[in-house]
Order: structure tokens, then C-alpha cells, then sequence
């Protein structure tokens, strides 16, 4: 305790020295002579993305995954008892954003366009990715927290107390700078390298930006609900775009793990495995199990065979969720498929776009089917993890339990036509939600939002709850705004429902 008082103590003498001192001129004391003269775009997109693609740990990594009871934790338990504890946002700032913005402005600058930063592709697709990359991070932030820096942000010693903006205004500015990301990047001049993500393809980025679009736009759907308000007419739009969504699998985004440093690495291999078992909600809910003992959250009576790609052991139950005593079960995460240093990890995938249109079509936005976008989403999540997860493990000659490389593909159809089924008994809404939270798995924070907008499946809190005994609906801010950034730490919590920084209260999008 003492050590941390410390250490609070010197980070507010040094925000306080930078924010007196911003005028004062220190000339080159502080320059690197042999350090790079000009920042390198190439080298920050890339470094940006690898970030974000491993960033771990509680905060970062697997809270939300316990929220929305893909996990439970076994030895340590606050965080799926939902403590009330301030969270952390600064990688997401410092190590990314910055980054991504440095590009920005960089190629914003008609003077720094040489011969040497037009090898590394065309300025604009150089930029493009940057503005998407961005407005990626930036959702998450806002989807997590609620209001947060954003127009002031990333100005460095500039400013050091940000305006927080109001969700709806970043909202409607991300959405606007995907836009025009996706219009100002062109598929006949070159890709930028250093893209770890699409290698520099432009057409899949063209085709991701129109999917984050569709996924952006419908997160607003609690406020903008008619087929004729701005959430239908930016979904319409992006959809109806002639460079496409995306539809195939090899038009997904998808992380790439190398074992050649730790900062390369899938982020899950970075944590304890065995702190962690999948919870029996979630497993029963894939077996499809009912009555008397299920946990099973969903519609669901059909066993999904999605189960033996995600789980370490097919047949056995997860642990029950949310209680501070240690509960029975075997099943975890499978240690081939995701918990491993190459596991790859998927960030917009085929099936999340088509379950998005699903969504869509049945709040009369689209002229879609939502059976057919259904059952499309669903068969695309099952070729995809055939594709990503199970060929792969197989050609590496580890033993997943999907032994059959055409088992997946070939079930798809019998569970779709199930679960259209079950729609039709219960309503395509909530099928529609709960297939998403079975396709997103493992990404957490996306589940989350769709949970908080749903509301299915229908989760029950934590038994052992040390919050007051509901699911939370975001993080708690970090806990040096309220001392450094005070009149706009209580803008941000004004905006909440209940206006107070609690982990039930709700975020715009939410209310």
C-alpha cells in the first residue's frame, strides 16, 4: 500500500510539473541525436495493430468474457463477482491511438510525402487503414466506459485535461471516418505495408469498413430504432455500398500469431490457464441441454458442435457461474484452438456480418430475410472455425476434438435450420442475439455490447455479486481522472444512467 501511495504521489507531482511548465522551452536536452529524424507510418501502423491485437490481462483481455459467461474464474473470483474497482485505459491511448494519429498527421502533411514513405504504398490506403484502426479502438473505449476523450485526445502535453465527448457524437464521428476511410482508399495504387492484418489488400479493408459500419450503426439501434433514422440509414448505406461486406471467409479479419517474442503472441498463452474453465451456462447452452439442472441461458435444445472447437473436453460441463466457492466441471477453453502462443483470433468475421444483417431485417431496416441472414450467419460461423481453427490445428498435427475436417460444414445445416426453428417458437430477436454470443466467442467485448443492447440470452448475475447484484453495463473510470481531469471526469459520469461511475450505471447507447 504504501509503495502504491508512492506511486501515486509521483505520477500527480509529474502531471502537475508538465502541466506548469508546458510553456517553458527546454531546447534539445531531451532529443535522441541518433534516433529517427521524422516517425516512420509503416512502423507505427504496425506496431499500433500488434498492440491491440495482444493487449491481455483482466482489464484488457478477459473481464468481458466473464460478464458475458463464456468464463468462470476459479481461484481468483472478483472480477466475475463484478468488484467495484476503477479500470484502465491507458494502452489503448499511449500505445495505440497515438500511434495510429501520428500517421495521420504525418501523411496529412503534403512535406513529408517522399519517395521513401510512397515504397511503404499509397498515402491515402496508408491512411485509410489508420483512420480504421482507430475508429476500431475507439468504439471499444466508448462502448467500455461510456463518454471519453476523443476530440481533444491524443494531443499530447497539448492538453492534459481532454474534453469527454458524449457517446452519440463519437459514435456518429467514427462512423463518418470509416466513410471516409473506405472513399479515399483506392485498390489500383498500393497497399500499405506493415498492415499485419489484410497484408495491404484494400478491397478487404474496403469490405471490413462496410462491416464495421453495420456493426457501429446497429449498436445505436435502442436509439435510433426506425427504418428511417440515422442507425437504418448508415446500416443501409454501408450495406448497399458497391465495394461489398464481407460475405466470405477469406474476406475475414482475422489476428495472426508468430512465436517469435513475447509481444507477438496469442494474448491468451499470457494467461494462467487453469484460473479459468468455461462456465456450465455457456456449455450447457451449446449441448443444448434443458430442464431440470440446465444452466442453459438460450433457446436452444440442439447440440452445437461449435462446442468441441471451443472447448479443451466436448462432453464434459463448464462450472457454474459466479460463485466465490471453487464449483465442479472440466470443461475450459480449448488450449489448442485458442489458449496457445500461435492461435489465431478473430477481429470481423463473415458470420457476425450476416447475423448483423439478420438483426436488421427483423427491425424492418432491410428488405433482407431474417431466416436466410440466420442461417447464412450461422453456417458461415461453422465453416469459418473449420477453416481457421480446425484445418490449421489438423496440417500441425496436434489432435483437436473435431477430428474430421468436414464435420463442422457438414452439420451447419441440420443446427441452422434448428435454430430458424426456434425462432419461430421464441422470436428471431432473441435467436439472432444468441447465436451472436455463441459466433463472437472468444470476443468479449463485442458479446458484451451486443448483451447490454439486447439483453439476451437472459444471463443471471453472479450468485456470489459484490456489486449490487447486477450484471455490469461498463467499466468504472480510472481512477486519476476524477483528481486530473475533474470537471471533465464529472461530464462523462453525468452522462450515465444513474449518473454515478458505477459499474450498473449505463452508457448513452444503453438508456
Amino acid at each position: 500500500m504504501k509503495k502504491n501511495k508512492i506511486i501515486i504521489l509521483l505520477y500527480l507531482a509529474l502531471a502537475l510539473t508538465f502541466g506548469a511548465c508546458e510553456n517553458v522551452d527546454f531546447g534539445d536536452m531531451n532529443e535522441n541525436k541518433n534516433g529517427p529524424t521524422e516517425p516512420d507510418p509503416q512502423t507505427l501502423l504496425t506496431a499500433a495493430q500488434v498492440n491491440y491485437a495482444t493487449i491481455t490481462g483482466r482489464e484488457y483481455l478477459i473481464r468481458p468474457t466473464l460478464y458475458v459467461q463464456y468464463q468462470t474464474q476459479n481461484v481468483y473470483t472478483d472480477e466475475m463477482r463484478y468488484n467495484e474497482a476503477a479500470s484502465y485505459w491507458g494502452q489503448y491511448y499511449a500505445s495505440e491511438l497515438n500511434a495510429l494519429q501520428e500517421v495521420i498527421n504525418f501523411l496529412d502533411n503534403p512535406d513529408n510525402i517522399t519517395p521513401t514513405i510512397l515504397s511503404k504504398g499509397a498515402v491515402e490506403n496508408q491512411k485509410g487503414v489508420a483512420m480504421i484502426m482507430k475508429a476500431v479502438i475507439i468504439k471499444r473505449l466508448t462502448d467500455t466506459f461510456g463518454n471519453v476523450p476523443y476530440s481533444e485526445a491524443l494531443q499530447g502535453l497539448d492538453n492534459l485535461t481532454p474534453a469527454y465527448d458524449s457517446q452519440e457524437s463519437i459514435y456518429k464521428s467514427i462512423i463518418d471516418e470509416v466513410k471516409a476511410a473506405r472513399d479515399m482508399m483506392d485498390e489500383s495504387l498500393a497497399g500499405p505495408v506493415g498492415d499485419i492484418i489484410y497484408k495491404g489488400n484494400v478491397v478487404r479493408w474496403k469490405k471490413f469498413a462496410n462491416s464495421f459500419i453495420l456493426q457501429a450503426s446497429l449498436q445505436l439501434s435502442k436509439k435510433y430504432p426506425g427504418s428511417s433514422d440515422y442507425a437504418a440509414t448508415e446500416f443501409n448505406g454501408a450495406l448497399n455500398d458497391p465495394n461489398g461486406v464481407i460475405e466470405n471467409i477469406s474476406d475475414e479479419a482475422w489476428f495472426t500469431f508468430y512465436n517469435t517474442s513475447p509481444g507477438q503472441n496469442n494474448p491468451w498463452s499470457r494467461n494462467r490457464a487453469k484460473d479459468y474453465n468455461l462456465s456450465k451456462e455457456f456449455t450447457d447452452a451449446l449441448n443444448g441441454y434443458t430442464g431440470i439442472g440446465s444452466l442453459n441461458p438460450t433457446s436452444n435444445h440442439t447440440l452445437d458442435i461449435r462446442l468441441k472447437v471451443y472447448s479443451s473436453d466436448s462432453l464434459g460441463d463448464g462450472r457454474p457461474y459466479g460463485y466465490d466457492a471453487l464449483q465442479t466441471g472440466d470443461a475450459q477453453m480449448d488450449k489448442v484452438h485458442w489458449w496457445n502462443v500461435n492461435a489465431s483470433l478473430p477481429l470481423m468475421t463473415a458470420s457476425y456480418t450476416y447475423l448483423n444483417r439478420a438483426d436488421a431485417a427483423n427491425l424492418g431496416w432491410t428488405t433482407e430475410d431474417p431466416a436466410t441472414m440466420l442461417t447464412n450467419g450461422i453456417i458461415a460461423s461453422y465453416n469459418s472455425l473449420n477453416i481457421n481453427k480446425v484445418i490449421p490445428a489438423l496440417s500441425a498435427g496436434k489432435e483437436p476434438d473435431v477430428a474430421d475436417a468436414n464435420e463442422l460444414p457438414n452439420y451447419a445445416p441440420t443446427y441452422a435450420a434448428a435454430r430458424v426453428a426456434d425462432a419461430s417458437t421464441t422470436s428471431f430477436a432473441q435467436v439472432i442475439a444468441e447465436e451472436k454470443w455463441v459466433s463472437l466467442f472468444p470476443q468479449g467485448f463485442d458479446a458484451w455490447a451486443e448483451w447490454r443492447r439486447t439483453n439476451f440470452p437472459t444471463l443471471q448475475p453472479a450468485h456470489d455479486y459484490l456489486n449490487d447484484g447486477n450484471i455490469p453495463r461498463r467499466y468504472i473510470y480510472p481512477s486519476d481522472e476524477s483528481g486530473l481531469n475533474g470537471e471533465n471526469y464529472k461530464s462523462g459520469v453525468n452522462a450515465l444512467v444513474p449518473p454515478t461511475d458505477s459499474n450498473t450505471s449505463k452508457v448513452w447507447w444503453d438508456q
